[in-house]
């Protein structure tokens, strides 16, 4: 039976009509090829106790590590010498993941239901090429508590990990204790441009900009108007859903007379997922949130929960002070970045310990430009101008803030890593990841003087 964290009364379900989506008016086109992406050199710092993290003993078989953290950003020996692109991490999970500008994807971190997608199930300290991949090219990935999803330029995407409420979209193997070793593919026809996984399920985003979704529907977070809930004896249940289903149907409602208006023909263009909730901004840069709504987490002034997606009406396309740029879920909130660069969250999110449930700029960074945000569990990274910025708690150093800052409840600059520019930064469970640019003599005699992480 599936935990509920914070239950919310059933309510009314919203009347979809389906037949009306947007595939009428996406005339079947791909997107566009991608510009060439910038590379850099990819930085971790935090815990390296991957099977501990979160935990007091581990669930595997095999003998944790006792290493000393890397309290400040250190460079990943095993990826010095390629170009990375992308760093892959969630809020959820305690493994990541390194895409080379050639398309070639390294892993890292916990693999005890075989998240990595090596064919087996042991942890691995420093970053290897996962070989199921080797032959292929490796456009983007996402990580969720025990899954991942790749996603790959010849034949769509793959999912590997824990597959018990059916998050890998796979078609099968849903049960307890379902999981999936060596990447299967998911059953989706169309090509997948972005992913996002969450505690146990995963949202798919097509190059048409069709959303589809897979996994746990507790709370809503599937976005399909339904919670999945059913009672068999005196237990609840809830449905796994195994093959991704379309998201047809988007949603506003009036902050005053609660009404709520479907709005038609929306494509998406990228998606976000924490424990239970979700995010997706349109291709009109229109912001929808949806799922499990504890602490406001939605954005909408209210902690019921959504089962279908509604649009967050703060920010306002096409307004350069409001029209948002980048937004990410962390485990228990929301971040967003507008045009301007201003940093923006609710729900909870460790920021001078408020809980708010509509968005609220971050003082603290008035004035910065915020070109990436890495929302985690306990803690947060922003990449603003040249400065790496961290907050929250933390205990093993994933602040990158050196030994003696346990935490801080107020964002502050990680040490050792000013003048470099961050291409993205991310956050996991207890480890940090960021991507420093080097193309110039300034940033190289930077990270001279960084150490290495030999794991």
């Amino acid at each position: 039976m599936a935990a509920v964290e914070e239950p919310s009364a059933k309510r009314q379900k919203i009347e979809e009509k389906p037949e009306d989506s947007a595939e009428d008016v996406s005339n079947g086109k791909e997107e566009e090829v991608e510009k060439k992406k910038p590379s850099g050199i990819p930085l971790i710092c935090g815990s390296m106790n991957w099977d501990l993290m979160g935990r007091e003993k581990s669930r595997v078989n095999t003998k944790p590590r006792k290493v000393e953290p890397a309290w400040t950003p250190q460079i990943i020996s095993a990826l010095s010498e390629v170009r990375v692109t992308d760093i892959i991490a969630g809020p959820c999970a305690a493994h990541s993941f390194f895409i080379t500008d050639k398309g070639k994807l390294f892993g890292l971190g916990r693999n005890e239901s075989g998240q990595l997608g090596l064919g087996n199930t042991i942890r691995q300290d420093g970053a290897i090429e996962i070989p199921f991949f080797v032959d292929k090219k490796v456009i983007g990935a996402a990580v969720g508590r025990g899954h991942s999803i790749v996603l790959t330029e010849e034949d769509g995407a793959y999912g590997m990990g824990e597959n018990d409420m059916g998050q890998l979209g796979i078609g099968t193997n849903v049960g307890k204790g379902a999981t999936v070793t060596t990447p299967k593919p998911v059953q989706l026809q169309q090509k997948v441009k972005n992913a996002a996984c969450g505690f146990d399920f995963t949202l798919f985003v097509t190059s048409k900009g069709f959303l589809y979704s897979a996994g746990s529907s507790e709370s809503g977070q599937l976005g399909i108007n339904d919670n999945g809930e059913y009672i068999e004896g005196r237990k609840l249940f809830y449905t796994a859903h195994a093959v991704p289903t379309r998201v047809h149907s988007f949603f506003t409602k009036d902050p005053r007379t609660k009404e709520v208006t479907r709005v038609p023909n929306v494509l998406i263009r990228y998606v976000s997922a924490g424990q239970h909730h979700c995010l997706a901004i349109s291709e009109n840069d229109e912001l929808y949130t949806w799922g499990f709504n504890g602490h406001g987490r939605l954005g909408h002034r209210t902690t019921e929960n959504e089962l279908i997606p509604m649009r967050v009406l703060h920010f306002r396309p096409g307004d350069k002070n409001s029209s948002v740029k980048i937004a990410k879920c962390s485990y228990g909130g929301c971040f967003a970045v507008n045009n301007l660069g201003n940093l923006y969250c609710w729900g909870q999110n460790q920021i001078n310990r408020l809980e708010c449930p509509y968005p609220i700029p971050v003082e603290d960074l008035y004035g910065w430009n915020v070109n990436d945000i890495g929302p985690g569990k306990n803690h947060h990274v922003v990449a603003a101008d040249f400065s790496s910025i961290a907050f929250g708690k933390a205990t093993t150093g994933e602040l990158g803030m050196g030994h003696t800052v346990k935490s801080s409840s107020r964002p502050d600059k990680m040490h050792g890593v000013d003048g470099l520019k961050m291409i993205q930064c991310g956050a996991g469970a207890a480890h940090t990841l960021l991507l420093a640019a080097d193309d110039d003599d300034e940033s190289k005699e930077i990270l001279k003087k960084l150490d290495v992480n030999d794991d």
